[in-house]
C-alpha cells in the first residue's frame, strides 16, 4: 500500500483556505476541508500589536500587501495550513508502513 496526501487551495468563493485528500493507493479515502474564518478586526489588531516588528515584516512580505489586516489573513492562512497538514501527518502515522 502507498500512502499520501495533498493539500489544494479552495476558492475564495468558498470561503479560502485548504482541503485535504488522504490517498491510499492514489485513491481518496478520507480528508477534510479548513477554511478561513473571516477576521474579526478586533482579533486581528491584537494580534498585530502583540507582534515584535520582525514578525510584522515577515508576514506583511507573505501577504505582499502594507495592510495588517491582509497580513492578518496570511497568518490565519498559515495556520489553516498547518491543521491540514498535522491531519494528514496523524493519518500517516496509522498507516502501516
Amino acid at each position: 500500500m502507498r500512502y499520501s496526501y495533498e493539500i489544494s487551495s479552495r476558492q475564495l468563493d468558498l470561503g479560502s483556505g485548504w482541503r485535504l485528500r488522504l490517498l491510499e493507493n492514489d485513491e481518496e479515502v478520507g480528508g477534510g476541508v479548513f477554511p478561513v474564518a473571516p477576521a474579526d478586526p478586533d482579533e486581528g489588531m491584537t494580534w498585530w500589536n502583540d507582534l515584535p516588528v520582525s514578525q510584522r515584516l515577515v508576514w506583511l512580505h507573505a501577504s505582499e500587501s502594507a495592510r495588517p489586516a491582509d497580513a492578518y489573513h496570511s497568518f490565519l492562512l498559515a495556520k489553516a495550513y498547518a491543521e491540514a497538514e498535522a491531519e494528514a501527518y496523524a493519518w500517516l502515522d496509522g498507516r502501516e508502513a
